[in-house]
């Protein structure tokens, strides 16, 4: 198994804008402090990586590299309590992967995405990413007994192989959404070709005078947009 560095990133407050709703009141006013992003970290994954004493991986890579890169997008987003007690219900973090420049049957994917599930916050924002032989991100395993329901997994991610990623956050009747969580991909490309990332961000906020209110991040460039290459 091999592990690749991750340096902890400066997180960067964003601005949530409330969403309008047909028939439904909205909040008037933006919300800031209460979502922070960090400046994405990416590494290409080569096969001089895997010199260090796993075959196994060079191999696979050696292979592959004739027709597609892989890349390593580690990125944090964390929830923070709010000073009137307005808590998150739910979030979710997605990323759209393209290459402009390639036709649509050589777009790049999500090889692999960690977290999957996870009953309560605790990614950090930093530390080492452990890699199997296949690039297959390994992370803790989460046991869910036959008496737990879905509603309560705190975080769960999908769209592993497709081009659209994402993670899903939910508050618990244990667990509130606030702390910070690594979110991880290795992205799959043809190879030289450019690769981005677009990143949105989406919260529900459940207010006491309005109920549940939908707002989207309004992103910066840096933050919106990464450029894989």
């Amino acid at each position: 198994m091999n592990h690749v560095s991750i340096d902890a990133p400066v997180l960067r407050d964003v601005e949530l804008s409330p969403v309008p709703r047909l028939n439904t009141p909205t909040a008037s006013a933006s919300l800031r402090g209460r979502v922070s992003l960090g400046v994405a970290a990416v590494r290409r994954l080569t096969a001089e990586q895997a010199a260090q004493g796993d075959e196994e991986w060079l191999d696979f890579l050696e292979s592959e590299s004739a027709h597609s890169d892989y890349l390593l997008l580690s990125l944090v987003c964390a929830f923070r309590p709010s000073d009137n007690d307005d808590p998150f219900v739910d979030a979710g973090l997605g990323i759209r992967l393209e290459a402009p420049d390639e036709p649509a049957d050589r777009q790049p994917i999500a090889w692999s995405i960690a977290p999957k599930k996870r009953l309560a916050p605790g990614g950090g924002v930093g530390g080492r990413i452990a890699l199997t032989a296949k690039l297959a991100i390994i992370e803790s395993t989460l046991d869910v007994t036959p008496n737990q329901q879905q509603e309560q997994l705190f975080l769960v991610g999908m769209g592993e192989r497709d081009s659209d990623p994402e993670w899903r956050f939910k508050a618990t009747s244990s667990v509130p959404l606030i702390g910070d969580e690594t979110l991880t991909v290795v992205v799959k490309a043809p190879t030289g070709a450019t690769v981005r990332a677009h990143v949105s961000v989406a919260a529900t906020v459940r207010q006491r005078r309005l109920g549940l209110i939908p707002y989207r991040a309004e992103l910066p460039p840096a933050l919106r947009t990464i450029d894989l290459q």
